[in-house]
Order: structure tokens, then sequence, then C-alpha cells
């Protein structure tokens, strides 16, 4: 049955995300078009970390734990990053289309965000502890909110951390130290951080309830 669950899950997400794709290839004004087609790399992007917690949870050997968990944590924003790019909803006469589109997107992302954070935080809680794998679910919701910041407004991506790191950093510091002077990108830090978190904690939740 756990199974079943699981490859049931796969397909759903793998349906949403072709879903999105068909909406974006098919828009007779302008297929696959900005920002389509970025909407359809963010998703891309989003499933690096529904992989790499995959391999998280499943590797035998420990020493794979910290790069893998690196990888997951470096491109985890991707997930909730994809609410962000409703912005982009234009009011023309395929608002319906963009609404489904996006919607589809979204609630790709944010499954994809929830679902690889859960199996990352039962191998930590497994391994280390309960305490370490609630300690890694807030520290990861905190860094997830900053680097939806910090690709939103910055202009960065999960790349840069490796190609330009210096620059993110100092980007990132500058926001930190003066939260208030960037009172949009502090607002939205604060908005993501709430609404994955609870996201999050609703799909724990109910992971439980069979239990009882």
């Amino acid at each position: 049955m756990l199974h079943a669950r699981r490859a049931i899950l796969l397909v759903s997400l793998a349906a949403t995300t072709a879903l999105t794709v068909v909406l974006g290839v098919t828009d007779p004004e302008a297929p696959l078009s900005y920002p389509s087609r970025f909407l359809i790399w963010n998703l891309f992007l989003a499933w690096i970390p529904m992989v790499a917690a995959v391999a998280f949870a499943s590797v035998r050997r420990g020493i794979w734990l910290l790069p893998l968990g690196v990888l997951w944590l470096a491109f985890l924003p991707n997930s909730p990053y994809l609410v962000t790019d409703l912005v982009h909803l234009g009011d023309d006469v395929e608002l319906w289309r963009h609404i489904l589109q996006y919607g589809f997107a979204a609630w790709t992302g944010i499954v994809l965000g929830v679902v690889s954070m859960r199996l990352v935080h039962n191998r930590v809680e497994r391994q280390f502890g309960a305490a370490a794998g609630w300690f890694l679910v807030i520290v990861s919701v905190g860094l997830c909110a900053v680097g939806v910041v910090i690709g939103r407004f910055q202009r960065w991506n999960s790349w840069d951390l490796v190609t330009r790191p210096d620059a993110v950093v100092a980007g990132t510091l500058e926001w930190v130290r003066s939260p208030l002077a960037y009172v949009q990108s502090t607002g939205v830090a604060v908005a993501v951080a709430v609404f994955f978190g609870l996201a999050y904690l609703t799909i724990w939740a109910l992971d439980g309830l069979d239990s009882d």
C-alpha cells in the first residue's frame, strides 16, 4: 500500500508538471514565450531538491548525507519560489489559461518542497533524533524565505551559490543588516516563511492521522 501511495504521489506531481508545460505549449498567442519558458525552467529547478531528498532518505552510507543535504537545501527555495511567479499574471483574454498554468506550477512547487522536506526530516529524525529533525525544518524554512527574496528581488539563482558565492552573500548580508530598509523584501520573506512553514505543518499533521 505504501509503495502504491508513493507511486501515485510521483505520478500526480509529474501530471501537474506536464499540465503546466502543455498550457504553455498550446498558448495560441505566444507558445512558450516569456514568462512561460521561465516558469517551466523554474519547475525543473523545483524538482532538483525532490531528487536530492529521495537520495538523502535512501542512501545507506552516512558520508553522503552532507553533500546531498547541501544540494537539497541549495535548491529548496526554488519550490516556494514558484508561488511568486504569479506576479506575471496579466489581464488579457487568456487570463484563465495563465491562472491554471501558474496555479498548477505553484501547487507543484509547494508540494515538491514539502514532500522533499518531509523525506529529509524523517531521515534526520531517525538518525539524529527529533530535536535535530525539527531544528533542520525551522532553519530550512527560514533559509527558503531568504532564498526566495534574493531570487525574486536580487535576481540570483541557485547556480550562483557555486559560480558567484561572494556576490550572493554580500547582497544577502546587505538586506539582513537593514531589513526595515527593504520593506517589500522583508515582507515577502516573512510571508513565504509563514506560508511554507504552515504548508509543511499541515502535511506533517496529516501524516500522523492514520496512527491515531
